[in-house]
């Protein structure tokens, strides 16, 4: 089989008053920020500027010439544009296009138009800025024995997807206790097949043995720089760990939160640890494309693009997309810091479970998680999850700095990448749960009304610093 690599184009009174204090100071200054950035858009030629046509690509346009864009519009639509590329999620089509300034200012003033956005970069961000002698990470599994993770639900029979760098399957916390691995297919968005055109799968013991997989990977690596499937970045891996590891290698003790999950991983970040829009839509549409046949029931996206989104960015629409489908979404609220409107997309998106990370080892919000709210004034994020020195699955094929490095099997990180798996296994475990007890798939306005009751509020309301709170594993 020929392949052809792609281009690159509880601490209690005294925290809820901290909290309340840092949320006036935070209102106040979300208040300047609106006014100062809200006030430039209104003079603009285009009055939905603020909402649909992204400012980067409004300022480019207007000073002449063209760009590419993306045009997210109704499927029934035609944008009559130079289009390159398109993607369908069911009524909704995103157009990728040479647009000018004549071709903005139609499309700006269509109701069939929904958001019209430039070029983005997806990334995602492993933090070494945090002191590692702060933390007792080699002691304690922190995640699981935060979120209350000690049973009797443990993901068995749900599938969770997570589209990242990919995966070292050699791991051994990635087999059950048949020595079988626990993954259910891998794609990779990174090579297509030169046969079929498509992008290449690999069903373990279907396509081969994982040694198979491994001779093969080995040989791309070799001569294009880049194995298909293979993590040799490390945060799709230890991402991966957190849900689902078997914790084998550490007798038990790193284990993730939901360890009887199968997986179902989707390679489109490179070794660098970043991806092109249009990789990330060719992903999130495999995802969408191929939900019923693999059964995913959880989607975790440890990444995003930065970018002032109201939710309607083609990354956002995507996911919102795959959520109507009855898949849980859950995704990174970013590392930009303790800063108002600084949720990535997809995040943003109005289906998407927002994630942002809490220290909890110090028991309070990670200094670095993004804050919301969105520029429509939606409350993000959704939920906070453990986030800080989680330790997790090391691929052998990355070195991270030795003060992180817990043996040759895991490895300490920090970043809303970390609470996104965490949070979504928590999910899966939910689902099992919900199963058990009621004899159906839970549908996500369930899950959302279990996690009220389910959470420990950090405040009164849902807010833009933690949203509704910390959510515990599913007991009885």
């Amino acid at each position: 089989m020929k392949f052809v690599k792609r281009r690159s184009s509880r601490r209690g009174n005294s925290l809820l008053l901290e909290h309340r204090v840092a949320v006036k100071a935070m209102v106040a200054t979300l208040t300047a920020i609106a006014l100062i950035a809200v006030a430039p858009l209104i003079a603009r030629p285009l009055s939905s500027a603020l909402f649909k046509v992204d400012p980067e690509l409004h300022s480019i346009l207007m000073a002449g010439g063209e760009a590419e864009a993306y045009i997210a519009h109704s499927s029934a639509f035609n944008p009559n544009v130079k289009s390159l590329k398109q993607w369908r999620f069911g009524d909704i089509t995103i157009t990728k296009a040479i647009l000018s300034k004549s071709d903005l200012e139609r499309l700006a003033v269509s109701p069939q138009v929904i958001s019209i956005v430039a070029i983005k970069e997806a990334r995602h961000a492993p933090l070494y800025s945090l002191d590692p002698s702060e933390y007792p990470f080699r002691d304690i599994d922190i995640d699981n024995e935060f979120h209350e993770a000690c049973g009797p639900w443990y993901g068995r029979n749900v599938t969770i997807a997570i589209i990242d760098t990919g995966i070292d399957y050699t791991h051994p916390d990635f087999y059950d206790e048949h020595n079988r691995s626990v993954i259910v297919v891998m794609a990779s968005m990174l090579y297509k097949s030169v046969e079929t055109g498509q992008y290449i799968i690999w069903i373990p013991y279907v396509n081969g043995t994982m040694e198979d997989l491994l001779a093969l990977d080995m040989q791309l690596w070799e001569r294009y720089g880049e194995p298909a499937f293979l993590d040799i970045h490390g945060h799709g891996t230890h991402c991966a760990g957190i849900a689902v590891g078997r914790g084998w290698a550490s007798k038990g003790k790193y284990r993730g939160i939901a360890p009887e999950a199968r997986l179902v991983v989707v390679k489109a970040f490179d070794k660098t640890g970043t991806a092109t829009t249009d990789t990330c839509l060719d992903a999130l549409k495999w995802i969408y494309d191929n939900a019923e046949r693999y059964g995913i029931k959880v989607l975790s996206l440890s990444w995003g693009a930065s970018y002032t989104s109201n939710g309607r960015d083609p990354l956002s629409l995507a996911c919102n997309q795959i959520a109507e489908k009855g898949v849980f979404v859950f995704a990174a609220a970013g590392n930009a810091g303790n800063i108002p409107t600084t949720v990535v997309a997809p995040a943003v998106a109005e289906d998407v479970v927002a994630v942002g990370a809490w220290d909890a080892y110090k028991d309070k919000i990670a200094p670095f998680s993004s804050m919301g709210p969105t520029i429509d004034l939606r409350m993000k994020p959704d939920l906070m999850a453990s986030g800080v020195m989680v330790v997790s699955c090391k691929s052998q094929f990355v070195d991270f700095p030795d003060e992180y490095e817990v043996n040759e099997h895991y490895v300490a990180l920090s970043g809303t990448s970390m609470a996104t798996p965490t949070a979504a296994a928590i999910a899966a475990d939910f689902i099992e749960y919900y199963r058990y007890w009621n004899g159906r798939d839970p549908t996500f306005a369930d899950f959302t009304e279990w996690l009220l009751h389910n959470s420990r509020r950090i405040g009164p309301f849902k807010d833009f610093m933690t949203g509704i709170g910390i959510p515990m594993a599913p007991h009885s």
